[in-house]
């Protein structure tokens, strides 16, 4: 559906159209495309009790921070310092928050029947059963609470006139590579508390996003889902991971040093100038496809061996990060082989320590009783714990049989 806005400055900025524009709010919520709330790189919609209050400003006629989209065109039909836009090519770079709660309220005002006015329960449970409207009610945007209050103000009838004649301010991108994309939105929510490091640093790396859903076995969870917060506690069925570890777990197998998620430098803890030609040999398919089924060969043999908490175990950054980062040391991984080399060396060491796993087993009710009589301590745990695994790993590899007891106190002793 097409956008009519009024263009109020427009720049060239390093070959890229940029537009300061205005339309009206109602016009802007009706042409928005059914998905927009789904765009890979926004985060998740949250509560927020001061954007919670969005609807009184927008009934003050006060104005509401400018909205910035990204329109996938690189040339521009204006006409008369106008120009209609279609929002099918439109993605939210920020404002979603703010658009999504404007949106909710207009639609549950569309919903509303005056015959309702003394049925307030049976309104609300006739709008709780209208599926699309699901995420409202589970972001808690809105609630029954928020309907009663519509309603018994006599806003709820009103909602499309406050609307009608608000003027809303867009800033507009247009011909943005996806790179670009990423970068613009990780500069427009910097400083807000609600992006994660982890979502910042998925940001990053959705170029292989695709790759990554699409492996029959593995199911990648990016942190804005549901489930994001039981599958890092291990509350997972196997082949399930979070998107920033698959990531740390590759680059710590490339680096041949466990990793940590953090944006500042992409990731931290001794991270050098990365070798751009294994990068780009372990980033691409069908590596990156071989790689997830390496790692549901490791759930499953894990799991199947430890139990519960081995499959809690494999999910964690710090394990997956020690783990991977143990593969690439021994294995000595290298720029200089060629593809199928790579392929070859990582399955075999990944096929010699599923051996190892079903024989023997990692003993990780040892590792979590030293785990357990460390974490007191005065330390970082976090880059501790990677450091040990990777070397108890590696020497499981070696040919040893280590105790995780003895692995503690090497990597306390800084060997």
């Amino acid at each position: 559906m097409e956008f009519k806005i009024e263009i109020l400055e427009q720049k060239d900025i390093n070959g890229r159209p940029w537009l300061l524009c205005k339309g009206k709010l109602k016009e802007y919520l009706e042409s928005l495309k059914d998905s927009f709330y789904d765009f890979a790189i926004q985060r998740r919609i949250v509560k927020n009790q001061y954007l919670d209050s969005l609807f009184q400003t927008i009934k003050r006629k006060e104005p509401i921070p400018i909205i910035t989209l990204t329109y996938n065109a690189k040339k521009l039909s204006i006409n008369d310092r106008s120009l209609s836009i279609d929002m099918n090519k439109v993605e939210i770079l920020d404002g979603l928050q703010r658009t999504f709660r404007l949106w909710s309220y207009k639609k549950i005002g569309e919903a509303y029947n005056p015959d309702y006015k003394d049925k307030i329960i049976d309104f609300i449970k006739s709008v709780k059963q209208v599926k699309d409207y699901d995420l409202m009610f589970d972001s808690g945007v809105i609630s029954s609470s928020v309907i009663k209050e519509l309603i018994k103000a006599n806003d709820i009838e009103s909602i499309d006139e406050y609307y009608k004649d608000f003027d809303i301010y867009f800033i507009i991108w247009a011909g943005l590579d996806d790179y670009e994309v990423v970068r613009k939105m990780l500069v427009l929510n910097a400083g807000q508390k609600q992006v994660s490091k982890v979502h910042q640093f998925e940001l990053l790396f959705l170029h292989i996003w695709d790759e990554l859903k699409n492996n029959s076995k593995i199911k990648i969870i990016r942190e804005k889902e549901p489930n994001a917060f039981a599958v890092k506690k291990g509350e997972k069925e196997i082949g399930e991971f979070m998107f920033s570890s698959v990531i740390v777990a590759m680059m710590s197998l490339i680096e041949k040093k466990p990793l940590r998620v953090a944006t500042e430098n992409l990731i931290t803890e001794d991270f050098d100038e990365p070798d751009s030609e294994l990068y780009q040999k372990v980033f691409k398919q069908p590596f990156v496809d071989r790689f997830l089924n390496n790692l549901f060969k490791m759930d499953s043999s894990i799991s199947l061996k430890e139990g519960v908490y081995g499959k809690a175990w494999f999910v964690k950054d710090t394990s997956l990060s020690g783990f991977f980062a143990a593969i690439g040391k021994h294995i000595d991984i290298s720029s200089n082989w060629t593809d199928k080399e790579l392929e070859i060396k990582v399955d075999s060491a990944i096929q010699n320590l599923e051996d190892l796993i079903k024989e023997e087993g990692l003993k990780l009710v040892d590792f979590k009783n030293e785990y357990d009589s460390f974490s007191s301590r005065n330390v970082n745990i976090g880059n501790h714990i990677r450091k040990v695994i990777a070397f108890h790993i590696e020497e499981v590899l070696n040919g040893s049989n280590p105790l995780w007891k003895d692995s503690f106190q090497k990597i306390k002793e800084g060997k």
